[in-house]
């Protein structure tokens, strides 16, 4: 059984509060990538050039925004990361996930891309 989630605007271009069973959400639109999983890349020392190496599918101003969305909104994003602690190696496999789930994004159509944020919100919200 899927769960409705419902998705708002932000004041920030590239954001929106996804909603759903576990509460709201700051993701980068149409990606299935939260906030507070490129602040916790940042946060590792990472420059935003660096985060794209990563998540390639992104845009620097996506990147960008996702930092600047935090900087407005600390305690929000805090409490997600604190939630989220997990060691260097579930990182990799998390990572690793990720980039699989996204490797062939332009050769799907409208319904798998979502299928697939679908699955990667489940991984990155466990």
């Amino acid at each position: 059984m899927a769960i409705a989630t419902r998705v708002t605007r932000t004041q920030h271009r590239h954001i929106v509060k996804r909603r759903g069973a576990r509460g709201s959400v700051a993701e980068i639109k149409g990606t299935g990538i939260d906030v507070w999983a490129i602040v916790g890349y940042h946060r590792l020392g990472k420059t935003a050039e660096q985060i794209r190496e990563s998540f390639p599918h992104l845009s620097l101003a996506q990147i960008y925004d996702a930092l600047s969305y935090y900087y407005d909104h600390p305690a929000e994003i805090d409490a997600i990361l604190a939630r989220q602690q997990m060691d260097e190696k579930q990182a990799r496999a998390l990572q690793d996930r990720v980039n699989t789930l996204l490797a062939d994004r332009k050769a799907m159509n409208r319904s798998q891309v979502k299928e697939r944020a679908a699955e990667l919100r489940k991984l990155l919200n466990p």
